[in-house]
């Protein structure tokens, strides 16, 4: 397996789970590497995923949109980690062929917090991250994330610009009000929101998400009417499994970031 990318500092290791022999390029597309961070005021861990991508290629947000991959991030091999969780910056559209995807170009670093189970003892990230870069083409990727903390560290300029790059509230936005709506589908059901809110951008996305849920939630193409835009997803829940319409998160993505509502009413 060729390492395609290394950087250490403070025991912090990223080497990327796929063999070059699967795709010879991987190298001239991507670079990543983990910035390890520092110890929060909080007792958590604040460390980094540090990618750059070549040319056209984007990677995924937490929700790819249309299409994509989504990126999943399992720590179950980790050492006295209690918690990793990825704090999204905020993500651009992209659309080719009228598809309409979400993420991220160019250079990006997602912040990973580390929770500890023992506050008293160090931590060992032993992580997997998968994900996809795209072009004209879709790479599975999985990276390998090995992160040893001693609750020691220095604050890292880049990962705390990025915790401040997040979606904005949609009131923010001018929002004015929001409706939900689900209807039967096909071996499921058609979750619609709608936010009467300005145009964010010379193009729209709105994803429609259940935050939390376990239940299956595919995209489906958005639609503007005047100052009123409408998101909807494929939803395909277990039998007997309620909507909880609290837990419905709108984002409308452009080129100009994110605005973001969590649920069906408003004001919330």
């Amino acid at each position: 397996m060729k390492r395609f990318s290394k950087f250490l500092a403070l025991c912090a290791l990223l080497v990327p789970g796929i063999a070059a022999a699967q795709n010879p390029r991987l190298a001239e597309i991507m670079d990543a590497r983990m910035r390890p961070g520092w110890q929060t005021d909080t007792g958590t861990h604040m460390a980094g995923l540090h990618i750059r991508l070549a040319g056209n290629w984007i990677t995924y947000w937490r929700h790819p949109g249309e299409s994509g991959i989504v990126p999943r991030l399992d720590w179950s091999g980790s050492r006295n980690v209690a918690a990793a969780r990825i704090h999204w910056p905020e993500p651009r559209l992209f659309t080719k062929s009228g598809v309409a995807s979400i993420g991220y170009g160019d250079e990006i670093i997602l912040p990973i917090e580390l929770t500890p189970t023992d506050a008293g003892l160090p931590m060992e990230l032993d992580a997997t991250l998968s994900l996809g870069v795209c072009d004209d083409i879709c790479i599975p990727v999985e990276l390998a994330l090995q992160l040893g903390l001693n609750n020691s560290g220095m604050p890292d300029g880049m990962i705390a610009t990025a915790l401040t790059q997040r979606p904005r509230a949609a009131r923010t936005a001018g929002l004015q009000a929001v409706s939900c709506t689900i209807t039967p589908e096909r071996k499921g059901l058609r979750l619609s929101a709608s936010m009467t809110v300005p145009p964010q951008g010379a193009e729209e996305f709105a994803l429609v998400e259940l935050q939390g849920s376990p239940i299956r939630n595919r995209a489906l193409p958005s639609e503007r009417a005047g100052d009123t835009i409408t998101g909807h997803a494929y939803l395909r829940p277990a039998p007997g499994e309620a909507i909880d319409r609290s837990a419905v998160r709108i984002s409308i993505v452009s080129e100009n970031g994110v605005v973001q509502h969590q649920g069906c009413t408003f004001p919330d």
